[in-house]
């Protein structure tokens, strides 16, 4: 919708409004979180709150330090979000190593191993694609979105519905609940616990 007005005060598009400061919202993201993964998940996330509350904005008079503190607020929540969740990984490794010896440790990694690939093959071609480029490949979602022809939407879909599937299929196979709260934190984080 290019004619439509993110700020009637100051007349600008939302076009207008993404192009003057998505490398400023990027960089100053980037400055706090000092990662290229949030500062661009983050980037897209202020925009396109931005354009889903747009008619609020026409009471705003400065909307570069409104987008300004939006950045700074939505990085330092990312920060929180991400100390809170390594608290807690931390806490589960903890907790599940200190209830088990070595061999048992490693016999349980690899029946869950063997579990999770049998839940892989439950999955879809497409998601099995997905989670296999993803997790064996080591492809982020914009290399599997070329590769694939899909768009980084679809791709960052299918591997949340194929984490939380696995997930599921773990839980009905009584893995221990300290190893689902930990691919739980996997699924949030879409990190890289498992190769």
């Amino acid at each position: 919708m290019k004619g439509f007005s993110v700020n009637r005060h100051q007349g600008l598009t939302f076009e207008e409004v993404f192009e003057r400061y998505k490398q400023q919202v990027y960089n100053q993201v980037y400055a706090i979180a000092k990662s290229e993964y949030a500062a661009e998940e983050l980037t897209q996330e202020i925009f396109i709150k931005i354009w889903l509350n747009k008619e609020a904005l026409d009471g705003v008079s400065n909307i570069g330090g409104y987008i300004y503190t939006m950045a700074r607020n939505y990085s330092l929540n990312y920060l929180r979000k991400a100390a809170s969740e390594s608290r807690l990984v931390d806490e589960l490794a903890r907790v599940a190593v200190s209830g088990h010896n070595n061999t048992e440790s490693v016999i349980a990694a690899s029946e869950c191993k063997q579990l999770i690939s049998t839940a892989v093959e439950h999955l879809s071609p497409q998601r099995q694609l997905v989670y296999k480029l993803s997790r064996e490949e080591g492809l982020n979602y914009d290399e599997i979105a070329d590769q694939l022809n899909l768009s980084r939407h679809t791709v960052k879909n299918h591997l949340l519905a194929a984490l939380a599937f696995i997930s599921n299929f773990l839980t009905k196979n009584g893995v221990n609940p300290t190893l689902i709260a930990i691919i739980s934190v996997e699924i949030i984080q879409n990190g890289k616990i498992f190769k």
